[in-house]
């Protein structure tokens, strides 16, 4: 009997969107729900003199869509920002050593050739695998953690690869550089934090085939929430919430260091905060804030601004 901890995910990003190539690099997941085969059966209904109502049967729309979580290892979180994000900018700060990615969205999605080793017994690869769902969180005494809620073009049996895992540590609480609002760094005040981001991202079923086709995205969102205690300074959150007052949230976490003076980093830039929640529940603990926040576009940085520094060339 195959145990779970058997399992591998692999990942490449394909050249042409729903064109499967060979995985090579492996992802450290925790438990998930995992990429899965959804098919619709549909029923053929007629009156031919007995009684079950169902006559025939005829497979409907084949979709492909599950989610993963994992911790934020440095270079394999690269992956699904790119997917889900859709643009990236490359930049080298150390020579064959350092490379800062910066992911800002653009339409189409890239899309993953994901491959699912269940044990010895099932593997499947996806193709045209592609994030429609981002969530950034992070608690103290946690790691900071990323769930992708995915979709997929496709999917065949496959021979699985040798998996190939990068030696990084994924970054935690006590990596947080900087968590700021309106240019204060309030991190040391902060219990816990969720960034939500949603692409809208879904699949387009033609005729001719049960599988999609194609992909298209929707309008975008950043949500967030906030987890902090009442001072004088988390105090003005909540007249920023009623004078409508916009702010730049700023999330900075730096990990190890590497190369001659670089360091893995994870920076969240979110240019236009609107605050649509404050609450200050009465309770026998301490005085606890939670804020929820809202973002739109902004002219530089767009809805939301990701850049990642790690040892890989280009995603």
């Amino acid at each position: 009997m195959d145990s779970g901890t058997q399992d591998v995910v692999s990942v490449a990003m394909e050249t042409t969107y729903g064109t499967a190539v060979t995985p090579t690099t492996s992802i450290p997941i925790n438990p998930s729900d995992g990429l899965q085969v959804k098919q619709d059966v549909n029923a053929v209904e007629s009156i031919k003199g007995t009684l079950p109502k169902n006559k025939l049967m005829y497979h409907g729309k084949t979709g492909f869509e599950g989610a993963f979580e994992m911790a934020s290892y440095p270079s394999a979180i690269g992956f699904f920002l790119k997917s889900a994000f859709g643009a990236i900018a490359d930049t080298t700060l150390e020579a064959s050593t350092s490379y800062k990615h910066t992911f800002t969205e653009a339409s189409p999605k890239p899309g993953m050739t994901l491959e699912q080793k269940i044990g010895g017994s099932i593997t499947k690869r996806f193709s045209g695998a592609l994030v429609k769902a981002l969530k950034l969180t992070g608690k103290a005494g946690d790691l900071i953690t990323l769930h992708a809620d995915m979709l997929a073009k496709g999917q065949a049996d496959a021979t699985a690869i040798t998996a190939s895992f990068a030696s990084l540590r994924p970054f935690n609480f006590a990596d947080i550089a900087t968590l700021s609002i309106a240019g204060t760094d309030i991190k040391g005040k902060i219990d816990s934090f969720e960034i939500d981001y949603d692409n809208a991202t879904q699949m387009f079923y033609g005729l001719g085939s049960t599988s999609p086709q194609d992909r298209y995205s929707k309008g975008s969102t950043v949500k967030g929430k906030l987890e902090t205690f009442v001072d004088s300074a988390t105090a003005t959150y909540l007249a920023d919430l009623i004078a409508g007052t916009e702010r730049t949230l700023i999330l900075d976490i730096v990990g190890d260091s590497f190369g001659a003076t670089s360091h893995y980093e994870l920076k969240v830039t979110i240019s236009q905060c609107n605050f649509t929640s404050v609450k200050t529940p009465i309770k026998n603990d301490y005085n606890a804030m939670t804020i929820e926040f809202e973002a739109r576009e902004d002219a530089t940085n767009g809805l939301i601004k990701v850049e990642l520094t790690n040892g890989v060339t280009t995603y």
